[in-house]
C-alpha cells in the first residue's frame, strides 16, 4: 500500500469532499423541467414563477462531528444554482462553532462527474482543485502557503469523478445501484495530481429520521477495498436528496490530518436562495477559528 511522507495510507490522502460537497441537486441528466421540479420538491413547495425562472437558488446546511465521540468539528453551509433546471454552480461556506467561516469551495459543473472546483483555507495557504484555461484542463494542489503549487494535465480517463461530481454519479447510476450492481469510478485525487480505482455499491435500506433512506458505501477497489476504512452516505429514498454522510473529510485539523467525520443535512434545512446570497458567499472574508 502506498503511504505518504508522513506515513499515512493513501485513503488518508483521499480528501474526497463528498461530504462537503454533496449536492441535493436533481441528476445532471435530467431534463430542465424535471430537475426544476424535483429542485423544487427539496425545499418545499415553491412559487410557480420560480419553477418557471431559468436560474434558481436553493441552500442547506450539514453539521459535522468527529465520527467516534460526537465532537463538534464545523459547520458547511451550500448555495447551489440551477440553470434551466440543471445543477451549474455551488458555493460552499465551512465555519467555525462560532460561524466564522474558515474555509471555501466553490465548483462550476463544466463536467457533471468532474466539475471544475477550488478548495481553499486561507488561514493555511492549503488550495486544491481542477481549473479549465480554454480547452485544457488541469488538477491543482498546494498544500501550504510556504508550498510551490503542483500541477498536472487532468487524467483523460472515461469514469473519472472529482469532488462534488460523486453525488451526481450515484444519481445518474442509482438504478444499477439499486439492483445490486456495483460501480466502478475512477477518484481525482488532488493532493496526488492523480486518480485511483474506487467502488461504489448499495449497502442496506434503513429509517432516518423517519424517513425512509437507502445507504450506498465507497472503498477503494480490489484487496485494499477489504482493509481500509470506506465511506458510507445515505440519501433518501424518494427524493435522492443527501441525508447523512460517514468517512474522512477533505478538512483536516491542525496536525494535518483529514478529519473523521459524520455529517448530517436535516430536511428543515434547506430553503430557496437567492444569487445575492451565492455572490455574498463567494466574498465573505476567511479567517482561522479561534
Amino acid at each position: 500500500m502506498e503511504t505518504c511522507a508522513r506515513g499515512r495510507p493513501l485513503l488518508v490522502l483521499v480528501a474526497l469532499g463528498i461530504g462537503a460537497a454533496m449536492s441535493v441537486s436533481a441528476a445532471w441528466a435530467a431534463s430542465a423541467p424535471a430537475g426544476r421540479a424535483q429542485a423544487a420538491a427539496l425545499t418545499g413547495a415553491l412559487p410557480k414563477s420560480a419553477l418557471a425562472a431559468d436560474d434558481l437558488y436553493l441552500s442547506y446546511s450539514g453539521t459535522a462531528t468527529a465520527r467516534h465521540s460526537a465532537k463538534f468539528l464545523y459547520t458547511e453551509h451550500h448555495i447551489l444554482k440551477f440553470s434551466d433546471g440543471r445543477l451549474a454552480e455551488r458555493v460552499v461556506l465551512y465555519s467555525c462553532r462560532d460561524g466564522t467561516p474558515f474555509a471555501r469551495k466553490t465548483v462550476s459543473y463544466v463536467d457533471p462527474f468532474a466539475p471544475d472546483f477550488l478548495l481553499e483555507i486561507p488561514s493555511t495557504g492549503m488550495r486544491e482543485g481542477v481549473r479549465t484555461v480554454g480547452k485544457e484542463r488541469s488538477v491543482f494542489f498546494r498544500g501550504a502557503a510556504k508550498d510551490p503549487e503542483k500541477t498536472s494535465p487532468l487524467p483523460r480517463i472515461r469514469g473519472l469523478v472529482a469532488d462534488a461530481g460523486f453525488d451526481e454519479f450515484v444519481r445518474a447510476h442509482w438504478q444499477d445501484l439499486m439492483s445490486g450492481q456495483s460501480q466502478e469510478l475512477h477518484f481525482l485525487v488532488p493532493s496526488r495530481l492523480e486518480e485511483f480505482g474506487f467502488q461504489v455499491q448499495h449497502l442496506r435500506s434503513e429509517t432516518e429520521g423517519g424517513v425512509s433512506a437507502e445507504v450506498f458505501r465507497l472503498k477503494l477497489a480490489g484487496f485494499w477495498g477489504w482493509v481500509l476504512p470506506s465511506i458510507d452516505v445515505a440519501y433518501g429514498a424518494e427524493d435522492h436528496t443527501l441525508m447523512r454522510y460517514d468517512g474522512l473529510s477533505d478538512l483536516r485539523d491542525a496536525s494535518g490530518d483529514n478529519f473523521q467525520t459524520q455529517i448530517t443535512f436535516p430536511s428543515k434545512d434547506r430553503a430557496p436562495a437567492s444569487a445575492a446570497s451565492m455572490a455574498e458567499a463567494r466574498q465573505a472574508p476567511l479567517a482561522a477559528c479561534r
